[in-house]
């Protein structure tokens, strides 16, 4: 119990230290390393022959992924947005970035209710989270969002995290079910997660 509550204490902290830093980051700095990052990412073997691709809507500090969803649509990927609905997430597909309005959140989600996945066409997902560690562990906000909808819908598929650099910890502390990324993608590095023991 007393580990437990630790973890959750180190968690609670991690998460607060990074937003932070992410919160102050200089607006002009912060394109520069975003370009970067998308840039790596669309050079990716994985990204440019995927056919579809899952990927989270970047919200206040978070990397400006609407690039990369436009340029995804352009291409001809079928992209598949995140929403989240009482306490469950699902995935829909848009055809343009027109498709999304503002939740109560103040988050931009696509329209409707009902989840138009195809799986079979699936090849990617870029993950979103505040901080992961060069074990592929990566620490969210908290709901256990993507770690359930994984898990129960069984998508094998590639994993990247679009990261800043000093969102990258030498060691997250994690639990039992919580699900790796293949690949993390920061402004000067690629690391590619070797041995990966997780589901």
């Amino acid at each position: 119990m007393k580990k437990l509550l630790y973890k959750k204490i180190i968690k609670k902290e991690t998460r607060k230290n990074i937003i932070k830093q992410r919160d102050e980051l200089d607006i002009t700095v912060k394109e520069a390393m975003d370009n970067n990052i998308i840039e790596k990412l669309m050079m990716n073997e994985t990204y440019k022959s995927a056919r579809g691709i899952f990927i989270y809507i970047g919200f206040g500090s978070e990397i400006n992924t609407k690039i990369i969803i436009r340029e995804a649509l352009n291409s001809g990927k079928e992209v598949y947005v995140p929403k989240v609905i009482k306490k469950d997430m699902i995935l829909i597909k848009i055809d343009s970035l027109e498709n999304l309005v503002t939740s109560s959140y103040g988050i931009l989600e696509p329209i409707g209710d009902k989840s138009n996945l195809d799986v079979n066409k699936l090849e990617l997902i870029v993950m979103p989270g505040v901080a992961f560690d060069k074990s592929g562990n990566r620490l969210g906000y908290g709901g256990g969002y993507y770690d359930k909808f994984l898990e129960q819908n069984k998508i094998e598929c590639k994993k990247i995290a679009l990261s800043y650099d000093f969102q990258v910890l030498e060691k997250l502390e994690v639990e039992e079910h919580d699900i790796k990324v293949d690949l993390i993608i920061t402004e000067n590095q690629i690391i590619n997660i070797k041995n990966k023991s997780n589901k």
